[in-house]
C-alpha cells in the first residue's frame, strides 16, 4: 500500500514539473527581473544664433570718426573707439534705432533690421561746415580734454547756459548764418563754471565778440573752498579780465588775496576774438588772435580747477551790451605752450 502511495506522488511530481517553466525561461525571467528600464533622453533645443551688432562710424568720405556718441534704442550713449566702431552682442531684438552725435557734424538717426548672427552696420555722418572738429581745436602735441561749439542748441555742463538762465541763449549769430553761439545781454554782476571737469597744465581757447562794451572774466583753473598756502580760502583762480581799455591776469585767494599779475592791450569791440589762456609749470599766459598779450610765473602755482564765465557791471559798460561767446574747448598741454594761431 505505502510502495503504492510513494509512486502517485513521484507520478504527481513528475506532472507538476513537467507543467512549469524550462531553466531557460528561468533564467530569462530572473535576468529581465534586475534589467534597469532605459531612460528616453529628450533631444535637446537648439540654442538660437544670437543677434550681434558692429557699427562704424564715418565722414563721407569713409575716414573712422572716433569718439562719436551713440545710443542704441533707449539705452545709454557710448562712444567709438579709435577706429570709429562700436559693438554690442546678444541682442534681445532684430530691429532697433541709432542715434549717433559728433562733434563738428550733424547728428543723425537710423532704424535697422538684423540678421541672426554678426552684422555690420556702416553709418556715415554729414559735416556741419562750421562746426569745431577735434583735430580743429587742438595745436600738435596737445591732447583734446574739453569741446564746445553750441551747434548743438545747448551748453552741455554750463547749467546756466542749457537752462537759458540769467540771460543765457543759444542762438544763430546774426552776420553768420546756421553759427549758434552762446550769448548774453544781462548787465548784472553773475558768472558760472563749467561743471564736473578740472584742468592744470593745459589751455583753454575761445572766441568772444562784445556788442556794446562790458568787462568780461574768464576765470581759470577756479576752486572753492580749499586750502591755499596753509589758509582756508573761499575762492582761487586766476582772473583775466578783458576790456576795451586793457586785459589784465589777477591772482585771487579770497578773501586773503586779490593782485594784479601782469596786463597786456584790450580787445576792441564789434569783433570777433580768439584768446587762448593757458597754464603750464606754473606759467600763465594770455594770448589775444595769436599774439602774445600777458605772462605771468607763480611762485606758488595755484592748483588745477574749473573753467568760468564771469560777466561784470562797471561804469564804462554800456546799456544793451550783448557779449557772444563760441567754439570752446581745452586742451592738455606736455610742454611750454604755442598758440595755435600765431602768424609764422
Amino acid at each position: 500500500m505505502k510502495k503504492k502511495i510513494v509512486t502517485v506522488l513521484i507520478a504527481l511530481l513528475i506532472f507538476l514539473a513537467s507543467c512549469g517553466p524550462s531553466p531557460e525561461e528561468i533564467a530569462t525571467m530572473t535576468a529581465s527581473a534586475w534589467t534597469a528600464t532605459p531612460t528616453i533622453t529628450p533631444s535637446p533645443t537648439p540654442t538660437p544664433i544670437p543677434y550681434d551688432l558692429t557699427l562704424k562710424v564715418t565722414d563721407a568720405d569713409g575716414n573712422a570718426i572716433a569718439g562719436a556718441s551713440v545710443t542704441l534704442d533707449e539705452s545709454e550713449p557710448v562712444l567709438t573707439d579709435e577706429n570709429g566702431t562700436v559693438a554690442w552682442t546678444n541682442l534681445a531684438a532684430p530691429d532697433g534705432s541709432l542715434a549717433v552725435a559728433a562733434q563738428g557734424f550733424f547728428a543723425s538717426d537710423q532704424t535697422f533690421s538684423l540678421n541672426r548672427g554678426p552684422n555690420e552696420v556702416a553709418f556715415a555722418l554729414e559735416r556741419d561746415p562750421i562746426g569745431l572738429l577735434p583735430s580743429q581745436a587742438c595745436a600738435s602735441g596737445e591732447s583734446l580734454l574739453y569741446v564746445e561749439d553750441f551747434q548743438d542748441g545747448s551748453g552741455q555742463g554750463w547749467n546756466e547756459i542749457e537752462y537759458f538762465a540769467n540771460g543765457w541763449l543759444v542762438e544763430e549769430f546774426a552776420a553768420e548764418p546756421g553759427n549758434l553761439v552762446a550769448s548774453n545781454s544781462n548787465m548784472d554782476h553773475h558768472g558760472h563754471s563749467l561743471q564736473d571737469m578740472t584742468f592744470e597744465d593745459a589751455v583753454w581757447r575761445l572766441r568772444f565778440f562784445v556788442s556794446g562794451r562790458r568787462l568780461i572774466s574768464f576765470n581759470w583753473l577756479e576752486n572753492y573752498g580749499i586750502e591755499i598756502d596753509g589758509q582756508q580760502v573761499d575762492n582761487s583762480r586766476y582772473q583775466i579780465v578783458l576790456d576795451t581799455d586793457g586785459i589784465g591776469i589777477r591772482r585771487l585767494t579770497l578773501p586773503v588775496m586779490n593782485i594784479g599779475a601782469a596786463s597786456g592791450r584790450g580787445a576792441k569791440a564789434e569783433i570777433w576774438h580768439t584768446i587762448e589762456i593757458s597754464t603750464f609749470q606754473g606759467r600763465t599766459e594770455v594770448w589775444l588772435d595769436g599774439q602774445k598779450n600777458s605772462g605771468y610765473t607763480d611762485p606758488k602755482p595755484l592748483p588745477g580747477g574749473r573753467i568760468g564765465l564771469e560777466l561784470i557791471p562797471f561804469n564804462t559798460a554800456k546799456p544793451g551790451t550783448i557779449v557772444y561767446f563760441d567754439n570752446m574747448s581745452v586742451c592738455g598741454l606736455s610742454a611750454p605752450f604755442t598758440s595755435l594761431y600765431a602768424v609764422p
